[in-house]
């Protein structure tokens, strides 16, 4: 479940993005996130070792709606 991703599709679909370096500075990580940060668990996810994993909901959005 990505969140504030820096990607062209958000940039374009989302008024007033990209927020605002005083709105990012509330989110635990404090920047957008950007594709690489969720590669790696995708890359898990889709192999062997993710193999016996199921239902879940995994939040790619740097604690952004724990604020």
């Amino acid at each position: 479940a990505p969140g504030a991703i820096d990607t062209t599709r958000d940039l374009k679909n989302y008024p007033g993005w990209p927020p605002s370096q005083e709105q990012l500075d509330r989110w635990p990580v404090p920047r957008l996130g950007r594709s690489e940060d969720i590669a790696g668990t995708c890359l898990f996810l889709a192999s062997e070792a993710a193999s016996y994993i199921t239902g879940q909901t995994i939040h790619f959005n740097g604690g952004m709606l724990m604020v």
